[in-house]
This record gives structure tokens, C-alpha cells and sequence, in this order.
């Protein structure tokens, strides 16, 4: 299995930002772009300013190779995910248990990496929509226990229980969320339930394949091995079928991030990276130690906020230069947003996993760190010079004079 830390794509930056550097050199061939065709976008962008074409055109081509990078390896990792718990489910021992909440980890910082590219992919009003029911089929949370399997002081409840529903995936499908947003029955919270247990308290034994007929134990039991197969099965379809969507040959996502001009691109990313701090990762952070937490069983959370914080951050500030900053922010701007990454990610690597342990004024200290990512990354934060950055000027008249 390879290591469940994400590497943040760099977005051929050696290149890039030699490419930068010449246009940069080239004198004032810099203009003013004329207008683009109106960027459809979860968020609203600066307003216009310059930005230097050639540049533009080359970063936001790697950008979406990145992004493609990223959906292989989090379809790759899915496809892990579903080998361990099918070899979970041959041969129920806690090593392959163990080997299989492993691969869940793996495949969720994988996704959550993947997400900043995701958001961008999707943003078109007309696929907003096929955007949100992927990532709500991949990765809708809360997810209720009982929705699922037996919890304490219900021996009947859930879907393994259940036997007038056919375990199927459309089936399954069908279920999810069908009367509540809790109500998951596909994705990786839904998956992270049936590994880690409603109680967090899963042994392998609870994966044997029991002989018992049409008794109703016996039923669940073999009931929860196939639903545990079939929520791994979706996830690895889903991101299948997501990674068949990204080349640029498949004239699907690729086209309509293409058909924008260079700095329309450019401002569409930068309008979704500014919806995704503000909508998605706000509230991945809690307001209080009471609160619950995405991957509260798994003890996720902080792993996978910080997957898509490092693609965000290789993303403006890639190292060598010649990312977002580079386009679309002054160098005080750019110096505030790199310091701000930095002790965020500090102060994320010394919380407990999950979030919701920390103390409340580390969570209270990162949020508000957040929204100054947020505030730099839209253009709307001046930063003003240091005065050790001023240049003196001298007022003394010359000798001679007055």
C-alpha cells in the first residue's frame, strides 16, 4: 500500500515558472485583457485586472493535468480499497480488517486531495448539480449507524436487517438519503460505519460468513458482508467513471473549462478555491469541542482537511514559484498567504485527530486563519508594505542649492 500521505502536485512548476519569469522579462507586454465570456462559478471573483495571458494559458493546462494526476490516484486507491475488503471478506481476520481501514484512510485523503480540482471540474451551473450528487454518493456525511446496522439498543435496525430491501447497488443507490441528508448508504462514511463499527468497536468476526439459513442473526450477518462489499464496490465506480470524465480527449468536463479563455480560467479557479475554503472547509473545522466531526470513527478529519489544504497551497504557492500568487496576487499578498499556510498547517499537525479534541482556542485561532486564506486568495486583503521594505528617500537638497 503505498504511503497515505498526499503529495501535492506541483504543476510542472520548474517549468512554469521559467516560462513566467521570461514574459515577466520581456518589458510591458503585459495588456489589459479584453472581456472573457461571463465565468459561471460557486463564488464571486475580483475584479478585473491584469494578467499576463501566456501565463495563464500555460498554468491553468497544468492545473487540470494536475487535477487528472490527482482523480487517477484517488481511482487507484479506491480500487486498493476494494481489494482489502473483498480479501477482508474471504478470509475475516483482524490483519485484513486492520489492512482495510488502512485502505479507507488511503482512499479518503486521496479524494479529499482531489477535491479542489473536483470543485473546479464541476463548476458550470448545468454540471453543478452531476457535481453535487457524485461527491454526495462518494462522501455525504453526516452518516447515521443505524441507518446501516445494528446499534445499541436496536438489535433490528438498519439496512442488514432489513431484509425487504435487495442488496443490490442500485438498490443501495436508491436508499441513500432517501428520507434524510443522514441516511447514508453509499460512500466512504457509510463504508467508514461498517469497517470501524457503529460503536468503533468492529472485530473481524463480525465478517464471518454465517450458516445459520434463514435465521434472522444468521441473515444480518451475511447481510453486512455483502452490504460492506457493495459500499466499496459504488466507491470505486464512482471515481472510475470520474476519471473516464477528466482527459482532455473525453470532450466532457475538459470542454467547458476550455472553452473560457486563459484568464477566465484563472478566475474561475480562483472563484472556486474561495467556495471551497469558505463552504467546505469552515465547516470541517468546529466551532466548539462538542461538535461532531467528519470521520469522527475513523479519526479523519484532520488528515483530510489538510490533503485539501496542500493541493490548495501547491496550487497558489507551488515551490519554484509560478503558481496563483504569482498571476493574480502582489508580492505582500502572496508573502501573507505563504505565512498563513505555513502556521496553519502548523497548528493542524499538533491538533488531535479528530478535530473536535483540540482545545477551543486552537479551533477558534484556525478558523480565523481560514478566513484570512480566504481573504488573500479573493484579492480582497491588502497587505500593506513592511517598513523595512520602503525605500528611504533622502530630502536633503544637494550642495549649492537654497
Amino acid at each position: 500500500m503505498k504511503n497515505a500521505v498526499i503529495k501535492p502536485y506541483m504543476l510542472n512548476r520548474r517549468a512554469l515558472a521559467l516560462a513566467l519569469c521570461g514574459l515577466l522579462l520581456a518589458g510591458t507586454g503585459c495588456e489589459r485583457e479584453q472581456p472573457e465570456a461571463e465565468v459561471e462559478s460557486a463564488g464571486a471573483v475580483a475584479p478585473t485586472q491584469v494578467i499576463n495571458t501566456a501565463a495563464a494559458e500555460s498554468f491553468s493546462a497544468d492545473y487540470w493535468q494536475a487535477g487528472q494526476a490527482q482523480v487517477i490516484d484517488a481511482e487507484a486507491a479506491a480500487q486498493a480499497l476494494e481489494r482489502a475488503v473483498v480479501q477482508l471478506l474471504e478470509s475475516p481476520t483482524e490483519d485484513h480488517l486492520e489492512a482495510a481501514k488502512l485502505a479507507w484512510l488511503d482512499a479518503h485523503r486521496e479524494l479529499a486531495g482531489a477535491l479542489p480540482f473536483i470543485k473546479v471540474a464541476f463548476s458550470p451551473s448545468d454540471l453543478q448539480q452531476q457535481g453535487s450528487e457524485l461527491m454526495l454518493a462518494l462522501d455525504s456525511w453526516p452518516a447515521q449507524a443505524g441507518y446501516l446496522d445494528t446499534v445499541p439498543g436496536y438489535s433490528t435496525s438498519g439496512i442488514v436487517n432489513d431484509t425487504a430491501i435487495e442488496l443490490n447497488l442500485a438498490n443501495l443507490r436508491k436508499q441513500h438519503r432517501l428520507t434524510a441528508h443522514e441516511e447514508a448508504s453509499t460512500g466512504f462514511h457509510a463504508l467508514e460505519i461498517m469497517l470501524w463499527g457503529p460503536t468503533s468497536e468492529r472485530t473481524a468476526e463480525q465478517f464471518v460468513a454465517a450458516s445459520g439459513g434463514e435465521q434472522p442473526e444468521a441473515q444480518a450477518a451475511n447481510r453486512r458482508r455483502e452490504l460492506t462489499r457493495l459500499i466499496a464496490l459504488g466507491i470505486s465506480e464512482d471515481l472510475a467513471g470520474l476519471a473516464q470524465r477528466w482527459p482532455l480527449t473525453a470532450n466532457d468536463l475538459s470542454q467547458r473549462y476550455l472553452a473560457q479563455g486563459p484568464a477566465a480560467r484563472i478566475q474561475w479557479i480562483r472563484a472556486t478555491h474561495v467556495a471551497l475554503l469558505r463552504n467546505e472547509i469552515l465547516p470541517r473545522l468546529p466551532e466548539s469541542s462538542e461538535s461532531d466531526v467528519e470521520s469522527g470513527h475513523a479519526a479523519d478529519s484532520k488528515q483530510a482537511l489538510l490533503a485539501i489544504l496542500r493541493n490548495l497551497q501547491a496550487s497558489w504557492l507551488p515551490e519554484g514559484g509560478g503558481g496563483l500568487a504569482d498571476l493574480m496576487l502582489d508580492r505582500h499578498q502572496a508573502e501573507a498567504l505563504a505565512q498563513n499556510f505555513g502556521e496553519l498547517e502548523a497548528r493542524l499537525l499538533k491538533m488531535e485527530d479528530p478535530i473536535e479534541l483540540a482545545a477551543p482556542a486552537e479551533l477558534q485561532r484556525s478558523r480565523q486563519q481560514i478566513e484570512a486564506l480566504i481573504g488573500l486568495i479573493s484579492g480582497d486583503t491588502k497587505v500593506p508594505a513592511r517598513d523595512e521594505d520602503m525605500t528611504p528617500v533622502s530630502l536633503t537638497a544637494p550642495e549649492g542649492e537654497g
